[in-house]
Formats: structure tokens, sequence, C-alpha cells
């Protein structure tokens, strides 16, 4: 009789420590989202609205009905995509970072971004890649698809730089794997947990908050040579991936005294000045390569906005017949440009631009035509092509057997022609080219060049 009702007792502590603990954790639940709550007050995103990043008022200016910019970010995963799960995630992500939840609104005098109160749906893939968003309605400027073994990410660059957008996307793939039964050592050092709350911080303008009264950057340049010829349909974007082993990569480039960026830049341009010998027409103008620069590595913040300036690296035409080695010694000295100084000029400029008087109290509509303006005479005719490097995606070692592989696609921009990015994980690296040329020649010969300076290069294509 005793021991039943020491066995009685037991489990009926047991039972009390059970609810305890369960009660505590609803407590320390219910304690995080009222700090949440409090947080996005403080935002005043109870007012339901925001202002864009000084990077991001451009892009809506620049856009039509046919066309803006985006880009996409893709993860390769071992198994079949669970869309239940995937979606769970989604929505998991959005509580965590409340301010992506947004549609594009037009104001007087500015663009602004309206908070939604409905959660996005995560879609199957069944059009070309980067295809446009349409404004207006209340719909969130970016898209979650899936197909097969693949998600993917694609956002309208106003609400995201490649790094803002990959902090996103990795979020919600740690907390789909999660879903799926991964338990994680330590999620903490990478930043991915959507348990964590929203901060000020992450939502910031990090142009803003850097810009001083210093000196600013001219923005006079020379127009740059652009690869032209016959295009494909408006909504067809080519996509070709070409992936190496990073540790080939870094030894090919280390031999020759270089980082990565600087390697893979001298051979773009030595690429694109060949197609330049193609055109008489514009043997005056320079090939110019456009370098975003993440400005977060020089200014700290953790916004998940844009806040990344472009540099362009430009091969003199009396150099255009150099060795390869010349090359990469130009775009070695041209990358010391990528400094803080340099920077600090450029957010300068951007923001002097934006607080001008005259061009505050435009209305949004004659705004929108004098930006394009602007952008047609200081934009993609000062650059060739764009080569955007998002640099190493660090996970948690337990997704190194998850995810096969990761690609970065830029969608189709208003003049410029083909564009590359590369992203690294795992150790390799993904290069891609999106493109709406119906002439492959410029990736053909980049993957060659690659091939004939010992590198093994896989290919893959949606063409």
């Amino acid at each position: 009789m005793k021991n039943q009702q020491k066995t009685n007792l037991s489990q009926a502590k047991q039972e009390a420590d059970n609810l305890s603990k369960s009660l505590k954790k609803e407590a320390k639940e219910r304690a995080r989202l009222a700090e949440m709550k409090k947080r996005l007050e403080e935002r005043n995103l109870r007012e339901n609205w925001f202002r864009l990043d000084n990077a991001a008022l451009i892009y809506p200016a620049i856009g039509s009905a046919e066309w803006n910019s985006v880009f996409r970010i893709s993860a390769i995963i071992r198994d079949k995509v669970d869309v239940e799960k995937l979606q769970q995630a989604l929505d998991n992500t959005l509580q965590r970072y409340p301010f992506y939840n947004v549609s594009l609104r037009e104001g007087l005098f500015w663009h602004y971004f309206q908070v939604l109160d409905t959660k996005p749906h995560v879609e199957i893939e069944k059009y070309y890649p980067c295809r446009h968003f349409e404004f207006g309605k209340k719909e969130q400027v970016f898209r979650i698809l899936y197909l097969d073994n693949k998600i993917s990410m694609e956002t309208f660059h106003s609400l995201a730089d490649g790094g803002g957008a990959m902090q996103f996307f990795n979020t919600l793939l740690v907390r789909y794997f999660e879903i799926c039964g991964i338990n994680y050592k330590n999620l903490k050092e990478y930043n991915l947990n959507v348990r964590d709350l929203p901060t000020i911080e992450e939502g910031e303008d990090g142009f803003r908050r850097y810009a001083t009264k210093g000196k600013s950057k001219p923005r006079k340049e020379a127009v740059a040579f652009a690869i032209k010829g016959p295009l494909e349909n408006q909504n067809v974007l080519k996509v070709v991936t070409g992936v190496v082993d990073v540790g080939e990569l870094k030894k090919v480039a280390h031999d020759y005294g270089v980082t990565i960026n600087e390697f893979l830049s001298a051979v773009y341009l030595k690429v694109m000045i060949a197609e330049k010998r193609r055109d008489k027409k514009q043997a005056k103008k320079p090939v110019k390569l456009s370098v975003p620069v993440n400005c977060r590595r020089f200014f700290p913040t953790k916004t998940m906005r844009n806040f990344s300036q472009f540099i362009n690296i430009e091969i003199p035409v009396d150099k255009e017949d150099g060795t390869f080695a010349m090359l990469l010694e130009i775009v070695k000295e041209q990358s010391k440009n990528f400094n803080k100084d340099y920077l600090q000029q450029s957010i300068n400029t951007n923001i002097n631009s934006e607080k001008n008087f005259f061009v505050r109290i435009i209305p949004l509509g004659l705004k929108d035509f004098v930006l394009k303006m602007v952008y047609n005479r200081v934009g993609e005719r000062l650059f060739t092509s764009t080569l955007s490097n998002l640099g190493l995606c660090k996970l948690p070692e337990e997704l190194n057997d998850k995810i096969l592989n990761y690609h970065v696609a830029l969608g189709a921009t208003k003049l410029n022609r083909i564009n590359l990015t590369a992203v690294t994980f795992n150790e390799k690296c993904s290069l891609t080219f999106s493109t709406r040329l119906v002439e492959m020649r410029v990736i053909r010969e980049f993957f060659l060049t690659l091939a004939e300076l010992g590198l093994k290069v896989e290919i893959f294509s949606n063409i």
C-alpha cells in the first residue's frame, strides 16, 4: 500500500512539474510576443507604413508595366519540397521579419511601403525567373517559389539588396528544415532563429544613418560600351549557371596574386573586350564592370533593407589589347576604391539629392519622370554589365547534406542585356548569368576561359 502511495505521489509530482514547465514556457512565449509588439510599435508600424530607403527610391521610377528590378535566390535541396511545411516556415519567418510583409504604394511625393495584414502563399514555379511584380495591389513585393527540390525567393529591389534578402531566405530555410525534424546545436551564431525578436536596426535606412555633411562624389563618368543583339520575348529570361570548386578557384586566383572577385572580374572583362571588337561603332567607349559593395562591411548595421553601393571598374580603351596579367593589375588597382572613404562620399551624394528641397516638393508623377531621365543619363549607360558576388553563404552544419547548392540570378535590367552573379556554399561557387540576348557567345566564352585557366566547370541552364 505504501509503495502504491509513493508511486501515485511520484506521478502527481511529475505531472505538476510538467504543468509548471508548460506554464512557464507559455508565459515566456507571451512575454516574447508582448516584447515583439512593443518593438513594432517603436518602429511606428502601428501606423501601417514606412518610407523606402535611399537606394530603393529609384526602382519604382525606372520600372514599367512589363519590367521592374527583381532578383532571385535559390536553394537546391536533397529531397522534394514539402509545401505545407514551407508555408509554415514562411509564416514563422514573416513574424520574425514583419517589415518584409509590405506592398508598394504611391504617396503624394514619394512611394512608400504599406504594411499588410495578409500573409503570402508559397507558389509553384511555372514562369521564367524574375518576372515583374504588379504594383498598385495589396500584394507583397517578394515571392517564395518551389519546384521539385528547389526553393526560391524573388524580391523587388526596393525591398532589399542581396544581403538583406539572403538573411530572410536563410532564416526561412533553417526554419523549414527545423519543421522537417532537424535539431540545431547552435543557431545563435548564425542569427537565423525565427524565435528571435525583430529589432529597430534590422529595418533602418543605413544610408540615412551614416550620411554626413562631408565630401560628396561627382556623378560624371564616361558612357560605357553596351552589349547589343537580338532579344528573346519580353518575359523570357535565360539563366545559365556554372559551378566550380571554390578551393580550386581560390588557388587559381591566389596564383595570380588577386582575390576571387578580382579574378572573376578580370575574366569577365576580358570576354567583354573580345565582344566589343565585333562592334566598330562603339570602339571609343570603354568596357566597364559594375561591382556592388556591401556597405555593412564598413558601416556596422544589421539592416535587412538596401545598403550597397556600386563601383565601376573601367578598362581604358588603350589598354584593351593588353595581356590578361595587365587586366588583373588594372582590376586590382581599381578595387582599392572599395574603401570606406569612397563609399561615404557615395552615400553623401545620394542622401543630399534626396534631401534637396526642390526634389522633395515635386509631386510623385513628375518626380518619377525626372528620376527616370536622370537614371537614363547616369545609370546603366555608365557600365557594360554587373558582377554581383554575395560571397560565402553560412548555414548551420546540420544542413550541409540537406542543401546541395545555392544560385543567385539578377532579373533583366532596363538597358544592360546580360549580368553575372556569384555565391559560395559548401565548397562550391555558383556563377550565374542571366540574359535576354538570343546570342550566348559571352556566356560560352566566359566558361571556356575559366576552363582554359585550369578550372573544371559544371553547367546548368533553364534553356
